[in-house]
């Protein structure tokens, strides 16, 4: 929502403005009225520039999902109230949606620009749809026998956190295939757990149900934790699986969409082709897996136009289209016709062309 440079200037004249009170806390209210308590809640400090700070990281972890959103409410008050005219254009900007920074979704390369990522459509939207709405926070990924892109699915997610450390977290857990009836629900809560940065005692065993404490202790770790969090699982949707992890699952997912959680937590399920009792269909996105047959020349110019970039980032000589149209029928014409096979070798072939001068 903000470069850098323009994130530097807003924290500095907000924290100018709350200096200027007797109580620096008092002027959250003022300025966001009803979302203040999010602000506040975060720090107890009344130094100016932690309570900017704050207040700055809670507009931009939100995005667009308030409306009008934080940002523009702080804007348009540091505009109007404390007379930073200079800012005028930044508020138009947020009021528009528009992003000067570019797109994490649209990216080419993955992890540093170290792994092509083909084109994936439906994925980047619903990736986006997911993070920056409130309106579907479960995404269910589909898959077949020839079907291509679990990983890689899981690893855009991390990308996105790459991209967004401070507003965006990602927690992974996966089941090995055939592994189902041994990973147990401690498992989870272990395998999820060591990723939060805050991390309670885990749950014990009670006389009530230990999926649902299971599932109510994993909600509660990431609504402790400042961000949005990401639950990607995968491997879950396998036959047999452990009942008790089963049943974790579906309450997360029952619980995720609910008031409480739906600002703060996502549920991605990688290849779950299984029904989620108590989950309304208009709180999940779903996306099948394209078959490694779909994938064209087009989309294999599409990275080859991101490793093009980071040659001119290097400073190495561009290729022109041309070449790259060449290049991408070359890989094409050297990777098998269909099958996992097709994907590997075109993205063996993409990843050494990081390595050529």
């Amino acid at each position: 929502m903000l470069t850098r440079d323009e994130r530097a200037m807003v924290e500095e004249e907000l924290a100018i403005a709350l200096a200027g009170k007797a109580d620096p806390r008092l002027l959250i209210p003022v300025i966001f009225k009803s979302d203040a308590s999010a602000i506040l809640l975060r720090t107890g400090s009344s130094d100016p520039l932690i309570l900017a700070s704050a207040a700055l990281d809670n507009c931009l972890r939100s995005g667009w999902t308030c409306d009008p959103a934080l940002l523009a409410v702080l804007l348009e008050y540091l505009v109007t109230v404390a007379g930073i005219g200079s800012f005028a254009s930044l508020l138009v900007r947020v009021r528009q949606r528009v992003d000067p920074n570019r797109s994490a979704y649209d990216s080419s390369w993955l992890l540093d620009n170290s792994r092509p990522f083909f084109d994936r459509h439906d994925l980047r939207g619903h990736a986006r749809q997911l993070i920056e709405g409130n309106g579907r926070p479960i995404l269910r990924v589909l898959a077949d026998v020839d079907s291509f892109g679990r990983s890689y699915t899981g690893r855009f997610f991390e990308h996105l956190e790459d991209c967004s450390p401070d507003v965006l977290h990602v927690v992974t857990a996966e089941v090995g295939r055939g592994n189902g009836p041994s990973y147990k629900i401690e498992d989870l809560i272990s395998d999820l757990g060591d990723q939060f940065q805050q991390q309670s005692p885990p749950p014990v065993r009670a006389g009530s149900s230990y999926p649902t404490i299971a599932a109510r202790w994993l909600l509660r770790q990431m609504m402790v934790n400042d961000g949005l969090w990401v639950v990607v699982l995968d491997g879950f949707g396998q036959r047999p699986l452990n009942d008790e992890v089963r049943e974790t699952i579906e309450v997360l997912a029952a619980r995720v969409p609910s008031a409480q959680y739906r600002r703060r937590v996502r549920l991605v399920l990688l290849d779950y082709p299984h029904v989620l009792p108590q989950v309304s269909d208009a709180d999940v996105l779903s996306e099948t897996l394209p078959l490694p047959a779909d994938v064209g020349q087009a989309e294999v110019e599409q990275c080859l136009v991101g490793w093009n970039a980071l040659r001119q980032a290097r400073g190495l000589p561009m290729v022109g289209q041309a070449g790259l149209s060449d290049l991408a029928a070359t890989l094409m014409g050297q990777a098998p016709a269909k099958g996992k096979a097709r994907l590997e070798e075109l993205n063996h072939k993409l990843a050494d062309l990081l390595g050529m001068p």
